[in-house]
């Protein structure tokens, strides 16, 4: 005969729901966003800890999402990123920024050096995590976001007196793999690729991507709002970005920088007013809707971008044409050698980019102005 559980199961406090097949209560409380959970097999115990753990959240106390507090001398690496995280970068960094800090840490950091009590954790421990990045392949820039990662957290941590010195400071970074370089395509490739990308559900994506030099995330997230025909501009207001488990957010763009204003010549003008029409007679020409987007209006992921791009290159060499690997980043690429070949000057085209420094247009596309600077004083030939 089974055993009939005599618990309360009707009228509980506010937050308290009883788990059956646990034979327990669950207790959950948000606070600033962030969901705490504690069990118990009694009522009225478990509404004390709530209480508890809700004072201790408004005095600031650090708590682990069991809701314990967490003693200093016990608090691990993961204990204190955790806290930090939420509490000093949850309100200054973008979406897509705080999930990047996350991400990487979780994925690097977390099952390693992160169970180690936070006093405990040394140079040595460090500069140990950053030659294993090295070791397994990763570049120089990656092992730059984790060390960064990192040394934000023991920074603040190093502040609050938590620790007496930030152990990164000490470290040395390997020299890492040199991250490939994204490639422009010639003018010849340029055009073979737009001819094979013509049966593609994703040309439109593609040649506006030649044609303004977007980013994929901005592209992904434009909408016909962002479209002003009157004016003929676009503007680049937001960019799409996937959390995993969350789903898609229209962030802030990459930097200030990036919010532009981007003027259609005639040729995109009418390319945009061409494919405005056709979404009208889809039903997706709405000011909300994606530009660029799939038939029941969802937004395009990155992995169909660069997918479609892998199969349209295939199609290219399978008939015999010598192209390098591309991505949706070479189509911006493309787009700016072509604006230099063509005569804009590089403040103009630091703008259209929405690049934060000259410096940064100079360091990309300077070996492509020498040549057009060749080209050009060619023209003086039989001058003098």
């Amino acid at each position: 005969m089974v055993k009939r559980s005599t618990r309360q199961v009707e009228n509980l406090p506010k937050g308290i729901t009883y788990r059956k097949n646990e034979d327990r209560y669950l207790g959950r409380l948000t606070y600033k966003g962030e969901a705490y959970y504690i069990y118990d097999t009694n009522v009225g115990r478990l509404e004390r800890a709530l209480d508890k753990l809700r004072q201790d959240l408004k005095e600031g106390k650090e708590v682990n999402k069991a809701g314990k507090e967490i003693k200093k001398e016990e608090q691990t690496l993961n204990d204190w990123f955790d806290y930090y995280l939420k509490t000093f970068k949850k309100k200054k960094l973008k979406i897509g920024t705080y999930s990047n800090y996350s991400n990487h840490y979780n994925y690097y950091v977390r099952e390693g050096i992160g169970k180690k009590k936070l006093k405990e954790v040394s140079v040595d421990d460090i500069q140990e995590l950053f030659n294993s990045l090295d070791d397994r392949g990763f570049s120089k820039g990656m092992i730059k976001l984790v060390s960064a990662t990192l040394n934000g957290c023991l920074v603040k941590a190093m502040k609050k007196r938590m620790i007496e010195f930030n152990p990164v400071e000490y470290t040395e970074l390997p020299e890492g793999k040199e991250k490939k370089k994204s490639v422009a395509l010639t003018k010849g490739i340029q055009n073979v690729f737009q001819e094979y990308s013509k049966e593609s559900y994703l040309f439109s994506l593609f040649k506006v991507a030649l044609m303004t030099g977007m980013r994929r995330g901005e592209l992904q997230g434009i909408c016909w709002k962002d479209i002003d025909f009157e004016r003929r501009k676009i503007y680049v207001n937001h960019t799409l970005i996937w959390i995993e488990g969350q789903g898609y957010y229209l962030d802030r763009p990459k930097t200030k920088a990036s919010l532009r204003e981007l003027p259609m010549n005639t040729d995109l003008y009418n390319y945009m007013q061409s494919i405005k029409k056709q979404a009208d007679e889809k039903g997706l020409g709405k000011q909300d809707d994606y530009i660029f987007c799939l038939p029941d209006g969802a937004p395009i992921s990155r992995y169909r971008i660069s997918n479609e791009l892998n199969m349209i290159q295939n199609k290219m060499r399978n008939a015999g044409f010598e192209c390098p690997i591309f991505t949706c980043h070479s189509l911006r690429h493309t787009y700016a050698t072509r604006a230099i070949e063509n005569g804009i000057n590089p403040q103009n085209l630091k703008d259209l980019l929405g690049h934060s420094s000259l410096a940064i247009t100079m360091d990309l596309y300077g070996h492509v102005m020498e040549d057009v600077k060749i080209s050009e004083v060619e023209k003086l030939n039989g001058v003098f």
